[in-house]
């Protein structure tokens, strides 16, 4: 009984290391199919983070062109503001000179009113401008006279071409040939 019972509690321990040896194996294919689980999971996550990646990358890329673009737009437009803040300086200036204008004029407006509400001004005005009128029409007339002077003298200078006119009208008689013909010979014979 003694080799029975060696032999019972040999084969229980076989039957135990067995026994854990399974349960180990059984742990082990169980971590295993886990292990492989997290790296079919963890590969697909890696997938999905360079999917991410590459997404962020071309985000980050289109950032960074429409960042250029922005720039160079705001740079076109700060030289614009510059341009537009000297023509607001020089308008800016135009505007006091015409205001300086306004301002001299407006004076001279009243100086002539104040001149222009007496009589005596007022007539002297008027033949003030009387006179200026038929100084300005005798220079006109003088003008006009001189300028038809010179449109004479290019006429006189290029002629009249070989015929005799005075004032618009010919004076020669031309030579006209008269050809008689007899009753009896028809019109259409010649």
């Amino acid at each position: 009984m003694k080799g029975n019972l060696k032999f019972t509690i040999l084969t229980i321990g076989i039957v135990a290391i067995f026994f854990i040896m399974g349960r180990e194996i059984v742990e082990t294919r169980v971590k295993l199919k886990n292990t492989q689980y997290q790296i079919v999971q963890e590969k697909k996550e890696k997938v999905w983070l360079t999917d991410e990646l590459n997404a962020a990358r071309a985000g980050l890329t289109r950032a960074d062109r429409d960042l250029r673009a922005a720039n160079s737009k705001l740079a076109f437009v700060n030289r614009k503001i510059l341009s537009i803040k000297d023509g607001n300086h020089e308008l800016a200036m135009e505007k006091q000179g015409l205001e300086y204008k306004i301002a001299l004029l407006q004076e001279e407006k009243r100086t002539m009113e104040t001149r222009l509400h007496s009589l005596s001004e007022l007539k002297e005005a008027i033949r003030q401008v009387k006179i200026e009128m038929r100084d300005n029409k005798i220079s006109q007339r003088l003008e006009h006279i001189r300028q038809q002077k010179e449109i004479d003298k290019w006429e006189t200078a290029l002629g009249n071409r070989g015929f005799f006119t005075k004032d618009g009208q010919d004076y020669y008689k031309p030579k006209v040939n008269v050809e008689v013909r007899s009753a009896n010979i028809s019109l259409n014979k010649k």
